[in-house]
């Protein structure tokens, strides 16, 4: 392999590492005792936390007062039903520690004890990884986030490469299902953001949008997972760090 191909190969390599790493952060829980678990937070009710773990296994249903701590990497948008009161759309989750829920509220920490909320539900965080409260699925999912390859490293890789036209082919397949992704997220923060500017009837109407965007949106990630894996078994090259 000559210089310029070993530069190529190392530039692109870098990119997948660094993202990768960032992407399987998730969430954290810590349950009394010190018993750690990662994986991605899905819903609280019935003063139950449940979380799905990264390292395989069915949805963990935890009390909430044997929970130590709970850490959400990155903040989710969440709607939060408080004890006989409405529910509040416009906060994101946190962490939970000292019994207490702790919202971001436009820059503003918001702080609710446990024993004072009814549920928290996931909000229409689109890219967050999937799972409902009573999927029966496994750890899986915890990590179905797709890694944020440069395209244009990626393409300068393959066509410095000597790449065969099957590669080439799988190269294409994966840009097309990024692309598609992409823009998919791209068009539903398009339609978050001018749903928070309405009230009444019309958010209304945005939000049951949102919801069916929001179902729609696994299929088109699970093309796009699938290009990915084809990629990376093409180019054996191309290392990513877990």
């Amino acid at each position: 392999m000559n210089r310029k191909l070993n530069t190529a190969v190392y530039c692109l390599a870098y990119s997948l590492i660094f993202t990768a790493g960032n992407l399987t952060a998730g969430d954290t829980l810590i349950m009394k005792g010190n018993k750690t678990f990662t994986g991605t937070f899905q819903t609280f009710k019935t003063d139950k936390i449940y979380f799905l773990p990264a390292n395989g296994g069915k949805i963990m249903r935890e009390q909430r007062l044997y929970v130590e701590s709970l850490t959400i990497d990155p903040p989710s948008k969440v709607l939060v039903t408080p004890k006989g009161k409405k529910k509040i759309e416009d906060m994101k989750l946190t962490k939970y520690s000292k019994s207490n829920f702790i919202f971001d509220k436009n820059g503003e920490e918001i702080s609710i004890p446990g024993a004072q909320i009814s549920s928290i539900e996931m909000g229409l965080d689109f890219g967050r990884a999937a799972g409902g409260a009573g999927d029966q699925q496994d750890g899986s999912d915890a990590e179905n986030k797709p890694l944020k390859i440069n395209l244009n490293d990626l393409s300068a890789f393959v066509k410095e490469n000597g790449s065969t036209p099957e590669q080439i082919k799988v190269f294409e397949q994966y840009k097309t299902a990024r692309v598609t992704y992409d823009t998919f997220l791209d068009t539903s923060s398009a339609m978050v953001k001018s749903m928070d500017k309405t009230t009444g009837t019309a958010r209304e109407d945005f939000l049951n949008k949102l919801r069916k965007r929001k179902n729609d949106e696994q299929p088109i990630l699970g093309k796009l997972k699938k290009a990915e894996q084809e990629l990376l078994a093409s180019f054996p090259e191309i290392k990513v760090a877990k």
